[in-house]
């Protein structure tokens, strides 16, 4: 498979590329002119756009949609007979920000997350990447409504004083890409904004990662469901409602046998 492809799951764009292939890509972004938006949808993310007409427009007029999560995997090869062969976690992909960076001279901003917890990633960058320009802010209360996502007064002024090139945005799934889009045009410095979950929780420490045996595996909603037991709605999403989804699709398709076949060759890695 080409290191740079397209897929569809359920409506949603999703962009196949290797890591160095990302990396390359965030580089020329930093040093333009332009804004440039990139999400990390997960199944969770796919479910939530499929009944959600504009979220589903705002994902998909991302400038790059990275795949994260096993289930988009099965996914595409349910749907389209197609194989996923790249899918990086949100933290990965501000990591690699973070180095680029710190090596191109350019200012990071990371906002919203948990209680100090923007804080104590900006620290945990700045030990790994030294020369790292980092801010932090955590973002007010979060109110969102059907039209707008709306955080405390003087947030997004906050972030245009910093004038960050890059922005890591905090806020939970379908608000923090809809944040994005709203700020984009507020933030004349942002060359690229990212919604990133749960990574300043990891990057603090707060939240550990997934074993990396468990990660290869695509076990990284066991390894949450033990952490935060009060996440098991949203696990359940992904883990029971997606493929409900998924299989239904291929139904409607007229492609469920085959579905099972192109399935089993990804599990078995055939």
């Amino acid at each position: 498979m080409p290191s740079d492809s397209r897929h569809d799951v359920l409506g949603v764009r999703v962009d196949d590329m290797t890591l160095s292939a990302v990396r390359e890509r965030l580089r020329a972004w930093l040093s333009s002119d332009a804004f440039h938006a990139v999400f990390t949808p997960n199944p969770e993310i796919v479910l939530r756009a499929r009944r959600d007409a504009a979220f589903r427009r705002a994902l998909n007029g991302a400038d790059l949609l990275v795949p994260d999560g096993v289930g988009l995997a099965y996914g595409v090869a349910a749907l389209t007979g197609g194989r996923l062969a790249h899918r990086h976690a949100g933290v990965d992909v501000l990591e690699e920000i973070a180095a680029l960076c710190a090596r191109e001279g350019k200012r990071l901003m990371l906002f919203g997350g948990l209680p100090g917890s923007a804080a104590a990633a900006a620290v945990a960058l700045r030990g790994r990447y030294p020369a790292l320009d980092v801010a932090a802010r955590e973002a007010g209360p979060v109110v969102a409504t059907a039209d707008v996502v709306a955080t405390a007064p003087g947030d997004v002024d906050a972030i245009r004083a910093q004038a960050p090139a890059a922005l890591a945005v905090a806020l939970g799934a379908g608000k923090q890409e809809r944040f994005i889009e709203q700020a984009r045009a507020s933030l004349p410095s942002v060359r690229a904004a990212i919604g990133v979950g749960g990574a300043l929780e990891m990057l603090a420490g707060r939240l550990p990662r997934a074993p990396r045996g468990m990660r290869r595996l695509g076990l990284e909603w066991a390894w949450r469901l033990a952490l935060e037991p009060g996440r098991a709605r949203r696990i359940l999403r992904a883990v029971v409602v997606f493929p409900a989804a998924v299989i239904w699709a291929t139904l409607k398709r007229h492609r469920f046998l085959r579905a099972c076949v192109d399935v089993s060759r990804v599990l078995f890695r055939v």
